[in-house]
């Protein structure tokens, strides 16, 4: 499965820096939290960061604007109300289906299309993102590596005198190897249960201080323990990466009873994420189509069920019969950055590209330095000849807000095609950097540092950066 790949991927980060921060001279301990002195905060984001650019590279994460936007709001939301708000995050979408969620080194959190389609309230997705935040806060990672640090030395030890004493018998180098590692196992699957319930008591009461119901949690894990009789040997990966038992269920239900809840207005944006998903991952659109036409009668909340259609026949290319469905809730909700972004969208497939042009310079007033409109609106300027205005759209969010790989992109379309070559190949290489492809981004970058007329300080970023990307690469080798 999907996840096993993410946790060898890990792992294997976690041998690389071990093995590293090994050679490395001793730095006195902080006697608060022993973990600081086997791996750095700057280790951790470096694995984390690592692990980001194989996902990309794999085309594994989901990079729809209004997709990441949604789990970027609902991660710090749940964030601001944690024991620790200093640490940088980075949410994100894996497209797998499998139901799971996890949390990488440096606050990188990663949920399944497969959980958020399966969770049946916003309070369960939360509940699952929040266990994955006090993984995070209590340093779950950074301990599970001090406490295998402390044992990589005898574990190397036994395994080296299993391959020498075993070289001429198979079977005793199979047994010593198994043994060794299982004893090894057992130790870290004990320090995870002790995570996975520390996870559970510090999560709810993220969940709850965030204003979501505390029982969210406790619901999902009872849904998921149930659904076990029908799944017998292939277990959700949730259940095999979040082992649930009764007793964790009933302490996490006590812990919800007991806890006080801050009434905060739920986010309506929940179940239109999950109809967009749906329609994203269909891969029989006008299948789709039919269905959701058959089982109208089913869907209680009528605006979910147009919304469904419209963004549904505008990827099945009838906008006509997208329009008919989104004007509606349009004129019903102006405001809603959801319902505009899919007007204008369907209005450009329509060929109404001065409307479309007008409605995104609405939303933008709207909601400023959004990052969904931001990629939705620089993606029609692009398409509709106003370069000038994409770069200068992009430029002022680059200026007040982090940029991603899609930002970047569409930074480096936006240099080139108003002459700024330069500072294209720089956006490019950055952005391929973050797609793994750091032979293309140095490329790139050496490209760049060879053109005439380059300021001052273009010339020193781009040397900075080529200096940093060759380290990178040797490292990779």
């Amino acid at each position: 499965m999907l996840f096993r790949s993410f946790y060898l991927v890990i792992c294997l980060f976690t041998a690389i820096y071990s093995l590293n921060l090994a050679a490395e001279p001793v730095s006195l301990p902080d006697m608060g939290d022993s973990s600081s002195s086997v791996v750095t905060p700057e280790n951790e984001r470096q694995m984390g960061e690592s692990l980001m650019r194989w996902l990309r590279q794999n085309e594994l994460i989901v990079t729809d604007p209004l997709v990441q936007s949604y789990i970027h709001s609902l991660g710090y939301r749940l964030v601001a109300n944690s024991d620790e708000t200093r640490q940088p995050y980075t949410f994100f979408v894996v497209n797998d289906p499998s139901i799971n969620a996890f949390a990488a080194p440096g606050g990188f959190i990663g949920v399944h299309t497969g959980l958020i389609l399966t969770t049946q309230s916003e309070s369960e997705l939360a509940g699952v993102m929040a266990h994955e935040i006090a993984h995070i806060t209590q340093k779950h990672m950074s301990r599970t590596i001090a406490s295998a640090s402390k044992q990589r030395l005898t574990t190397a030890v036994a395994l080296l005198a299993a391959v020498l004493i075993g070289q001429n018998v198979p079977q005793l180098t199979e047994a010593a190897i198994t043994t060794t590692l299982a004893a090894n196992a057992q130790l870290q699957i004990n320090f995870t249960r002790a995570h996975e319930k520390e996870a559970d008591y510090i999560g709810i009461k993220t969940l709850a201080n965030a204003g979501f119901d505390p029982n969210g949690m406790p619901v999902f894990f009872e849904r998921m323990q149930k659904a076990t009789r029908f799944y017998g040997s292939e277990l959700p990966e949730f259940l095999r990466t979040h082992p649930v038992s009764v007793s964790r269920i009933a302490d996490s239900r006590n812990r919800a009873r007991n806890i006080h809840v801050k009434k905060i207005k739920p986010n309506k944006l929940y179940p239109y994420i999950k109809a967009r998903l749906k329609v994203l991952k269909a891969k029989d659109i006008a299948q789709f189509i039919y269905d959701n036409k058959t089982e109208r009668s089913k869907i209680k909340d009528r605006d979910i069920y147009h919304y469904t259609m419209a963004i549904a026949y505008l990827k099945n290319s009838q906008a006509k019969l997208a329009y008919k469905h989104i004007r509606p809730l349009v004129k019903k909700n102006p405001e809603s950055i959801l319902y505009r972004i899919s007007e204008a969208e369907i209005q450009q497939a329509m060929g109404k590209n001065k409307t479309a042009l007008k409605n995104f310079n609405s939303i933008l007033q709207l909601y400023p330095y959004s990052y969904a409109i931001t990629v939705h609106y620089a993606r029609h300027l692009l398409s509709t000849k106003h370069e000038q205005a994409a770069y200068s759209l992009l430029q002022d969010y680059a200026r007040n807000r982090n940029v991603d790989a899609t930002i970047l992109k569409l930074l480096s379309e936006a240099s080139s095609k108003t002459g700024k070559t330069a500072e294209a190949y720089l956006y490019l290489a950055e952005h391929d950097f973050l797609y793994g492809n750091t032979r293309a981004a140095i490329s790139h970058l050496t490209t760049a540092s060879k053109l005439e007329n380059i300021d001052y300080y273009l010339s020193s970023k781009i040397e900075a950066k080529l200096k940093s990307y060759k380290r990178i690469a040797l490292l990779e080798k």
